[in-house]
């Protein structure tokens, strides 16, 4: 069979003799960025279009090339634009098994910074798209360029019935101990279950083998055949994947496949001679042959994260000779950080389609055309954005600028969206129009003492939450907060901000007044010097110098002590001013330690702008570009055991940073839970416990936080534990949390990291008891990161809504309850998102205990 299958393919020029020979599977791809030099648009217009378009003229010229494509958002926008017969021809070809369609994500999404959310959601959009036009599912996943590898990738791709996997960016030195033990190919396993998936990883890259055009034929043969052979040294078979292409290669197939094809013909007419038989090969082709050897391949677990390496740079360009591949301090653990405030957008924007879907299907508000527009909108930028050179931060100045701009465009069309279908739901019986807004500073500037605000507020979430919502208000405006029964809640006022107690029922909606009210007048303490602040669960003890030096909580089992500061890390710039291999970048992490500067003064000016009753803060001044404010809410629940009564919210301002170093800045917890060992959570939802090793520079013990993080002291019995709204960078060493909170790296060469932006972002903090550490940090960060939503309007009285709109929206009622809504953790099984696909397949995202589950 393997012989009559050769000879279909390369006709004549195989002899019977071939059989037992190893074979060389050439692989033909291009590898298409969703942004990066260039916006995803120029790509497409200047480069990605004459890819597709001269792809399918080689592949009618001989009928044994392949090729395979990996990138949805492109071909879709190239199918969209083609012809009925230019349609044809690629579903002739897939049927045929030259074209193959591999990964079937949106993009090629990072592993380090993605959530689960969104990668699921630019998952179901490229298979949703393949599967509607061309009946296609992929079998193969093809991960070849993002910045090292998540475990969830090994749980994610069997769920979905994936065969393979290919990797590529594993920590060089890992790669040359696979290639030493020929385990390069294994069995990944999941931690989490069961599941395994069969993994490829890329030897060296994914380019093809440097044969320079220059050489004459003969030498170029023998070249890629000594290449050839030296690979298949590193694998248990006697097939070997070769890529063929590169970043954006085949603009001219026809060309380069012809070039190929002169060596491809030599090898396979003198095949006996050259000892094995060459072939131009798609994923399956490969993966099946492999696979059908016989052969037992080993099995490990565990991620590859941070990664370390230079390939594919130029080796010379590193000093270390004995390390080729780069020097052994570059991790590519910056990104984990670079450009956060583009990070934080994401992730809100992520929120916002999170709740426009949630809203749409739970009320089967389907058809309308603005809406469906505006959710295609969010759900196409989300995907975008979980590209690797998105939400990584390394994209340069053009497509930077480009990805804000979708993001603004899908968060301005997606709130609307979600507005409407608001009003249309609790209104449909109205006669009158309502039109909802989020911007509360524009629609409360028009409240005045003879009308009244509706506030509509959505919970996103699968169970009911009683929660605190904060409400921007515009200059010299105070509201009081009523209920649909024209009942004051509970509200407080802090600086422009007016903080609410609401309860909305699981995926439901409730209405809140807001009556024009005199504004008291706050008075902020200045002049500190030892002091607390407690909201009846948590204290928090300051010393005479107004730094942060003791916590104690029922959670906490105790009292402990903690300090933080701001730590400034001043950053190697390469010897080129630009380069991976050796100095830091957008991607790289690499502190000088002995230019470590702590920013945080010996005297901290220090305010309490809030002391009950609802809410307790402290503001503190570190210096002209960083300041913080620490939160402490009033606990919900008798018991204690709810948010408030665990976390802090520790609030930083920070930028824009100086521009006279290249540095990263970070906040650091030290506390009396002396450990080197602590957990992360793989794209926000599977626990990975990581311990610091102390033979590796601080870079390389640096992980990726999405979600939380958290780690207890040896023998004790508390935790403490981290969660934000956005990635970064964290490690833990010797009780000490830090978390990485902006970069800017003022490179000569390179400037996609001088970044001047501002960043306002939020962080929880609490010590909690450690058998609840995990459903603590999971529950805690699902309602962090998805909060309420809120949009208002202006009436006339509270009459002109309640006669004929609804004030409560209840679409899961009927579903249990396994916790009070004030309650920190979780129902076992949690309703992670929910999709309304086509009007006869809804997608139900579940969580239950460690896993995810697909329905």
């Amino acid at each position: 069979m393997a012989l009559t299958f050769l000879a279909l393919c390369f006709g004549a020029t195989l002899l019977s003799s071939v059989s037992s020979l190893p074979v060389v599977h050439l692989l033909p791809h291009s590898h298409c960025d969703a942004g990066y030099q260039k916006s995803f648009d120029d790509y497409y217009h200047s480069e990605v279009q004459y890819i597709l378009d001269s792809m399918l003229v080689a592949l009618q010229q001989r009928p044994d090339r392949r090729f395979v494509w990996e990138e949805v958002s492109y071909f879709s926008v190239w199918w969209g634009q083609a012809s009925q017969e230019e349609r044809q021809l690629v579903t002739t070809l897939v049927e045929k098994g030259q074209l193959e369609f591999i990964g079937g994500g949106w993009v090629m999404h990072d592993e380090a910074d993605t959530s689960v959310y969104a990668t699921l959601n630019q998952m179901t959009l490229g298979l949703k798209f393949l599967n509607e036009t061309l009946n296609v599912r992929p079998r193969h996943e093809w991960h070849i360029d993002p910045f090292g590898h998540s475990i969830f990738m090994a749980e994610l791709y069997s769920l979905l019935g994936y065969t393979s996997i290919i990797l590529n960016r594993v920590p060089d030195s890992v790669k040359q101990q696979m290639r030493a033990e020929k385990s390069l190919e294994f069995m990944w396993q999941s931690p989490f279950s069961e599941k395994e998936i069969f993994t490829h990883v890329l030897d060296i890259h994914y380019s093809t083998p440097s044969l320079p055009a220059f050489l004459n034929l003969e030498v170029k043969v023998a070249m890629l055949v000594a290449i050839c052979k030296e690979k298949l040294g590193w694998y248990k078979t006697d097939h070997v994947l070769v890529p063929f292409g590169n970043d954006f290669a085949f603009q001219n197939a026809s060309l380069d496949f012809a070039s190929m094809d002169e060596i491809v013909d030599v090898i396979n007419n003198n095949s006996t001679a050259y000892g094995l038989t060459i072939r131009y090969s798609t994923l399956s082709e490969y993966m099946d042959a492999v696979l059908s050897a016989g052969v037992t391949f080993p099995s490990r677990g565990g991620d590859f994260l941070p990664y370390l390496a230079c390939s594919p740079c130029d080796a010379t360009l590193c000093f270390e000779s004995s390390n080729p591949c780069g020097v052994a301090d570059a991790f590519w653990s910056g990104f984990y950080t670079s450009k956060p405030a583009q990070k934080l957008l994401s992730r809100v924007q992520d929120a916002s389609l999170r709740a426009l879907e949630m809203v749409r299907a739970l009320s089967l508000f389907l058809g309308n055309a603005n809406v469906e527009e505006a959710l295609v909108l969010a759900k196409n930028t989300s995907a975008i954005m979980q590209h690797h050179d998105a939400i990584t931060g390394t994209s340069f100045t053009e497509s930077y600028n480009d990805y804000n701009v979708r993001l603004g465009k899908a968060l301005t069309a997606g709130d609307k969206a979600t507005s409407f279908i608001k009003a249309a739901i609790l209104c449909s019986a109205s006669p009158v129009t309502y039109t909802l807004s989020s911007d509360s500073v524009s629609i409360l500037s028009g409240l005045t003492e003879a009308n009244i605000a509706v506030m509509v507020v959505q919970n996103p979430l699968s169970h009911d939450m009683l929660s605190y919502v904060s409400v921007q208000l515009p200059q010299d405006v105070c509201v009081q907060v009523l209920d649909a029964r024209m009942t004051t809640v509970e509200s407080q006022v802090v600086g422009s901000m007016v903080y609410v107690l609401v309860e909305v029922s699981a995926g439901g909606m409730e209405v809140y007044y807001l009556k024009k009210t005199s504004c008291e007048e706050q008075k902020p303490i200045i002049d500190l010097a030892q002091f607390s602040i407690t909201n009846g669960a948590i204290e928090l003890n300051f010393n005479a110098t107004n730094h942060l030096v003791g916590w104690s909580s029922p959670a906490s089992n105790g009292s402990h002590s903690v300090e933080q500061e701001y730590i400034q890390y001043v950053e190697r710039k390469s010897f080129l001013d630009f380069n991976v291999c050796d100095g830091t970048n957008v991607y790289t992490y690499v502190p000088q330690l002995e230019d470590t500067l702590v920013l945080t003064p010996k005297k901290l000016p220090t305010t309490i702008t809030a002391n009950g009753p609802l809410i307790w803060e402290v503001t503190q001044t570190v210096n002209s570009y960083l300041n913080n404010s620490i939160r402490l809410f009033r606990p919900l629940s008798s018991d204690l055991t709810d948010q408030y009564s665990n976390f802090v919210e520790w609030n930083t301002n920070i930028g824009p940073l100086p521009s006279d170093n290249a540095s990263s800045f970070t906040s650091s917890f030290r506390t009396d839970l002396s450990t080197d060992s602590f957990v992360t959570y793989s794209n926000g939802i599977y626990p990975m416990r990581r311990t610091y090793n102390s033979s590796v520079l601080l870079q390389g013990n640096t992980y990726p936080l999405v979600g939380g993080a958290h780690f207890d002291g040896a023998g004790s019995q508390t935790t403490f534990s981290a969660l934000a709204k956005r990635p970064m960078g964290v490690t833990i060493h010797g009780g000490i949390m830090e978390l990485m909170l902006h970069r800017r790296l003022p490179i000569l060469f390179d400037r996609r990291g001088d970044d001047d932006s501002v960043m306002t972002d939020s962080v929880l903090l609490g010590f909690v008891s450690s058998g609840m550490a995990q459903p603590i940090t999971m529950a805690t960060s699902m309602t962090f990161t998805s909060p309420l939503t809120l949009h208002f309007a202006i009436l006339n009285s509270s009459d002109e809504w309640s006669s004929g709109c609804l004030t409560s929206w209840s679409p899961l009622q009927s579903l249990p309850q396994a916790r009070s809504p004030s309650h920190i953790a979780p129902a076992p099984i949690i309703l992670y998102s929910l999709q309304h696909l086509r009007p006869d397949i809804v997608l139900f995202v579940l969580m239950q205990g460690r896993g995810v589950h697909l329905t």
